[in-house]
């Protein structure tokens, strides 16, 4: 069945994937970005769309809504990334995070809601990290991120579901995307966690570089928003990336700490033996 799907973040890397492969399968999909432009080459339509700011949400949903009738699936796919010590974290860049990953999200489910409420079904993703469920050092801004939008995802579930709203939250692995170039890279570089820092940075850049490719993680998603039951969150990623959830889950937890810091220790090792990642 024909369905009208909007996509935030759509104008590259997963967004795009996912609208490329929804627009694939027959269905009708807006795709948005803060820069969107009309491109007639696309079998989708971009909308200008910046999920920072209500009004912006609103037009585009109205737009929408005027031309479609209604919204079968929204995915919150617009994020934002950051590296940084929690101790050296601007809180101006912290804010910007959060207001991307949690507040976007809440605003454009907001934006939603009414007509999906009205037409009585409708279903939301939310695309989330793996992250969420196991802080990682140097990301921890944006895997708390993550975790928040995970906690507000199960509060939908219960608060939606009695008007046939469905919610899931997307916990991915690393996806081979452009988020490397614009994440957000904060620290002090004469600072106490430099060295550290560098050589963690290098180690994320590559595992994004070698990740799952996007077109791949959209069609489990696409696979997943068919289920007639949608399961409160979904695991995407690398067999030792979903593990790593197993993981935490059966080990206690200064057990798994260990275990992951011993990964961790000899992943950045392998990462400043690499010619290919040694700074300039």
């Amino acid at each position: 069945m024909k369905k009208t799907v909007l996509i935030t973040g759509a104008s590259s890397g997963l967004g795009k994937a996912l609208a490329e492969n929804f627009a694939a399968a027959g269905h009708e999909v807006y795709g948005t970005s803060r820069h969107a432009q009309k491109d007639q080459s696309t079998p989708y339509t971009m909308l200008k769309m910046d999920v920072l700011d209500e009004s912006s949400i609103g037009a585009a949903i109205s737009k929408i809504l005027e031309q479609a009738g209604h919204i079968d699936l929204l995915i919150n796919n617009a994020g934002l990334g950051m590296a940084t010590p929690v101790e050296e974290a601007c809180l101006e860049h912290t804010h910007r995070v959060f207001n991307t990953n949690v507040y976007g999200a809440i605003r454009t489910c907001q934006a939603v809601m009414p007509s999906m409420r009205q037409r009585g079904g409708g279903r939301i993703i939310n695309i989330s990290s793996i992250g969420a469920r196991v802080g990682l050092p140097f990301r921890g801004i944006y895997c708390g991120s993550k975790a928040a939008l995970d906690i507000i995802t199960q509060s939908m579930r219960f608060e939606f579901m009695p008007f046939g709203i469905q919610t899931c939250s997307v916990m991915l692995g690393d996806v081979r995307t452009n988020i490397n170039a614009n994440r957000i890279k904060s620290y002090k570089s004469s600072g106490p966690y430099s060295a550290a820092f560098e050589k963690s940075y290098r180690q994320i850049n590559k595992e994004v570089e070698e990740g799952m490719p996007a077109d791949k993680a959209a069609q489990l998603i696409s696979k997943l928003s068919e289920r007639s039951l949608l399961p409160p969150c979904y695991t995407i990623g690398k067999p030792l990336q979903r593990f790593s959830i197993t993981l935490k889950k059966l080990l206690p937890a200064t057990w798994f700490e260990r275990a992951l810091r011993k990964y961790l220790q000899v992943q950045l090792q392998k990462s400043s033996m690499s010619r290919d990642y040694e700074p300039s």
